[in-house]
């Protein structure tokens, strides 16, 4: 099932670059004035403890498990 990054809540499971994820916490941007649009800071989880930042424009799509 895909969703959009900015839909994104904590404690969803994401598979990103094939690796499965945790996510602990998504941060919106406001529209950037050179690109105009917004983009999504995303923390997560890994299954060995190790945290990863991940950011994407919110209208991307993600694989949610």
């Amino acid at each position: 099932m895909k969703k959009q990054v900015g839909e994104l809540k904590a404690g969803d499971k994401i598979l990103v670059f094939g690796e499965l994820l945790e996510v602990k916490k998504v941060e919106l941007s406001e529209k950037g004035v050179k690109q105009g649009r917004t983009k999504a800071r995303i923390e997560a989880i890994n299954e060995k403890g190790e945290l990863k930042v991940i950011i994407r424009l919110a209208n991307e799509q993600v694989e949610v498990k």
